[in-house]
């Protein structure tokens, strides 16, 4: 740890290569254990100075190149030259941001604002920082200082609009931006904005007028480029999106987000091979929602590991972690012993449907607005020590590389056979087939519920009720109203069963699942729990996934059919009227 610097006889200690190592691991307590030991009254000597230039020009070039824990520590030797220094402090807070350190960028902006006071750019920096923790209204109201002291900012505007999009308030959004457009047409920056804000709530089509404003504004606009092929990507509408996103790459070469987008529309269009190399982009701990592995166990590269012992390292949510762990038998048949990471709620389920691996629960918490794993537990008496790891979701790169290499042989997790009876004796009484009904997810945020329906969607489906079907609950959040309200006003029934949890018991949400004999469901955790099983059913899609790869079926689960909206005006009815034809046929009910 570096001392703390003297003011009388030693010459300031600047921050050394443990504060790096800090930096990029996301230790706010050891970056602040340097930046305490700063002394806030001292005044720099001109050799000090010359040297905090040094490091500023350093960081600035690690800046540029998109280095940003290495400009951040370059900032910090700056800052411990030259405290008084406020703009010093912004930089070292912005760029701890996007290294992804927002605790410590927190105590830096505070900080700066004790040494500069309430200057626009800090405020406007904090502001940042409370988005990124989801405090959108403190950001709000910070962002609206901003406009207040510098009502030509173009940011100010474009940020306020961001934080009414991130509410659902797109009209609101929408009226800011146009109103800052109309006083600076000429700047990029304010169409691209309202493009951004445009595609998210009416489409892409209606908003590539804006984004060809600011390109024509300012043909080299990386972010509109980017911003323009993720509006067409979010649609499903990948081979459009691909030669923004490619232009787009090129202009940021180093943005993480810039490459997820582009790997999500090559793997949309079954370019597996280079889309599975870009998707490794997701583990980059620049992006918001990237997993940090907090161990330093080398990764499997697809090297021969029949002596090896490997630990499958666990991502994402629910749904993504039952998809991904159809390719876990493929490292289990290759490797002398597997260790498998996964949601307490998956242990049980998954041990007994890969017997010879050893099952273990992640261990996470929350810090800097990110997920951390943590890996304690296998110094646990009983678990082999780990020779290397792969991140769940980068297995498919080895072994998913055509649509021929997806084996749609059947299930691969198995529920417990003595809970599916029970179940199946809890309906026995519902003479004739079972339909599970899912149309609606537990989270909900503007951009997902676009993928959700109402429960009277269904209705293309209500007429198997008269031919002897029975409609059964397998949402994972209450909807006891909305069935209520269905039985009122339809007739229809949606039988639903106390003594389980869906969202927190998986294993017996598994076996509940397996007790039907078909599930209807918008893309979510209960489609994916049947397909995993072999359970027939119908996913119902707002737009294409990339995970179809262009190939309009479902390759991860082979009793389930896929029903697609391909434009947003034809959601729901069109891909409902579809997937109940296709429902009545494989039921025999038609």
């Amino acid at each position: 740890m570096p001392r703390a610097t003297s003011l009388k006889k030693k010459p300031a200690q600047t921050a050394g290569p443990s504060v790096h190592n800090a930096i990029l691991q996301g230790d706010t307590m050891q970056f602040l254990k340097v930046l305490e030991r700063v002394p806030k009254d001292k005044s720099p000597t001109r050799s000090e100075l010359k040297r905090s230039i040094q490091h500023l020009s350093k960081g600035n070039r690690y800046a540029n190149a998109g280095q940003f824990s290495d400009a951040a520590a370059e900032f910090l030797r700056a800052h411990c030259l030259d405290p008084k220094n406020g703009d010093t402090l912004l930089v070292l807070g912005n760029n701890l941001r996007y290294a992804g350190n927002i605790q410590a960028a927190i105590h830096v902006m505070e900080r700066a604002l004790e040494v500069a006071g309430e200057d626009p750019e800090l405020i406007y920096g904090i502001g940042q920082l409370a988005q990124d923790l989801d405090m959108l209204d403190a950001a709000e109201r910070l962002y609206a200082m901003v406009m207040q002291q510098r009502p030509d900012d173009p940011r100010g505007p474009s940020a306020i609009a961001a934080i009414k999009r991130a509410k659902g308030k797109y009209d609101e959004a929408i009226d800011t931006l146009k109103f800052a457009v109309e006083q600076n047409v000429e700047d990029h920056t304010l169409w691209q904005a309202l493009a951004v804000t445009v595609a998210e709530e009416r489409g892409a089509d209606a908003a590539r007028p804006f984004f060809d404003e600011a390109l024509r504004l300012q043909p080299d606009y990386d972010i509109a480029y980017s911003n323009l092929g993720h509006a067409y990507s979010s649609e499903g509408r990948f081979e459009e999106s691909l030669p923004f996103l490619r232009k787009s790459v090129e202009l940021r070469h180093d943005d993480p987000d810039t490459h997820f987008s582009f790997a999500s529309s090559l793997l949309g269009v079954g370019e597996m091979v280079e889309g599975w190399k870009e998707y490794e982009w997701r583990l980059d701990r620049r992006r918001r929602d990237s997993v940090v592995f907090v161990h330093d166990l080398p990764r499997w590269q697809g090297e021969d590991i029949s002596d090896k012992t490997i630990l499958i390292c666990d991502e994402q949510g629910i749904g993504d972690a039952i998809i991904f762990g159809s390719a876990y038998q493929d490292v289990i048949d290759r490797a002398g012993q597997v260790i498998i990471e996964c949601d307490h709620r998956l242990v049980t389920w998954f041990q007994r449907s890969f017997p010879d691996a050893i099952v273990h629960r992640h261990v996470s918490f929350r810090s800097n607005a990110k997920i951390h794993r943590h890996y304690g537990w296998l110094k646990d008496e009983g678990i082999p020590t780990p020779d290397l790891h792969i991140p769940s979701g980068s297995i498919f790169a080895l072994t998913r590389t055509t649509m021929d290499s997806f084996a749609r042989h059947g299930a691969y997790l198995t529920p417990d056979p003595e809970r599916v009876a029970y179940w199946k004796d809890r309906m026995v009484h519902l003479d004739g087939p079972k339909i599970g009904l899912c149309w609606s997810g537990g989270f909900i945020t503007p951009i997902r519920a676009k993928g959700y329906m109402s429960l009277m969607d269904f209705k293309p489906f209500f007429d198997l009720q008269d031919k002897g079907a029975h409609f059964v609950n397998c949402m994972y959040r209450d909807a006891s109203e909305d069935c209520a309200r269905l039985k009122d006003e339809q007739g229809v029934i949606i039988h639903d069963f106390d003594g389980i949890d869906r969202r927190n018991q998986l294993d017996e949400a598994a076996a509940y699942t397996a007790a039907l004999d078909f599930v209807v469901s918008i893309s979510s955790s209960p489609v994916a729990i049947a397909g995993a099983m072999g359970i027939p059913a119908v996913t119902l899609l707002h737009k294409p996934d990339r995970f179809h790869f262009g190939a309009g079926v479902e390759p991860w689960f082979p009793r389930t059919d896929i029903f697609v909206a391909e434009r947003p005006g034809e959601w729901p009815a069109k891909p409902c009227g579809e997937a109940r034809a296709r429902t009545g046929e494989r039921l025999g009910l038609d």
